[in-house]
C-alpha cells in the first residue's frame, strides 16, 4: 500500500504540471475537471477529483478506482496507470512529498489585500486581491508582467513556482504564467515595502 500511495502522490504531481497548477481550492479542481475532459473526451466530477487530493477527506483514507487512476494517467500522456507506475519506477522518477514551506492560500485574504512577490534574479511584483482568486498587478519590477494584468492564482507557496492561470492584459486572453520557475517565489503581505510574510 506505502508503494502505491507513493504513486498516487507521483500522479497528482505529474497532474498539477500539466496543469500547470495547483489543486489549493474548489475552483482549482472544477478547472481541472474542465481541462481533463477538454484532452481525454472523458468526464470526472470535481468531487472525486477533491477526494484524491485529499481535499475531502476529513482524515479518511480515499482509495481511488482504478478508472479514475488509469484517465489522470492518460491526462499526463500514459496509456493507463500500470504504464504510468513501471515508467516512473523505471526511470526514478517518483519526487513528491507534502510541501512543508510557508503557503498562503487566497481563502485567508481579504478583498483589496496587497501581496507582494519575489523571485530571482530582481523581479518584484505587487498584487491586489480582488476576490474570487483573481488578482491584479498594481506595480511590476523586472518582470513581464504589467501593472493592470490580472490572472487566477489558489495559493503562493514559498520556495515553490508560481503558476498563475487566466492571465488577461487589456481585454486579452494570455493564457498560463509562470513566475519563479527555478528557484520559487517569496511572498509577503501588506502595503509597506518589506512586508510580512505569513
Amino acid at each position: 500500500m506505502e508503494g502505491l500511495t507513493i504513486q498516487y502522490k507521483s500522479l497528482r504531481e505529474a497532474v498539477e504540471k500539466a496543469t500547470s497548477r495547483k489543486m489549493c481550492t474548489p475552483r482549482d479542481f472544477d478547472f481541472l475537471a474542465m481541462r481533463i475532459f477538454d484532452t481525454t473526451h472523458t468526464y470526472v466530477s470535481p468531487t472525486t477529483l477533491k477526494r484524491f487530493w485529499g481535499y475531502l477527506n476529513n482524515g479518511k483514507v480515499y482509495q481511488p478506482r482504478k478508472s479514475t487512476l488509469d484517465l489522470l494517467s492518460i491526462y499526463v500522456g500514459y496509456n493507463d496507470f500500470d504504464s504510468y507506475c513501471s515508467s516512473s519506477s523505471s526511470n526514478d522518477c517518483i519526487n513528491s512529498d507534502f510541501i512543508k514551506s510557508p503557503s498562503l492560500y487566497v481563502t485567508s485574504l481579504s478583498k483589496g489585500s496587497i501581496v507582494k512577490l519575489m523571485w530571482t534574479p530582481d523581479r518584484c511584483v505587487r498584487v491586489s486581491f480582488l476576490g474570487d482568486d483573481m488578482f491584479e498587478v498594481v506595480e511590476s519590477i523586472n518582470s513581464k508582467l504589467q501593472e493592470g494584468d490580472r490572472f487566477c492564482c489558489g495559493c503562493f507557496i514559498d520556495g515553490e513556482p508560481l503558476y498563475l492561470t487566466r492571465l488577461v492584459r487589456n481585454g486579452v486572453a494570455l493564457g498560463a504564467y509562470v513566475c519563479g520557475q527555478d528557484s520559487g517565489i517569496k511572498f509577503y503581505i501588506g502595503n509597506n515595502r518589506g512586508g510580512g510574510k505569513t
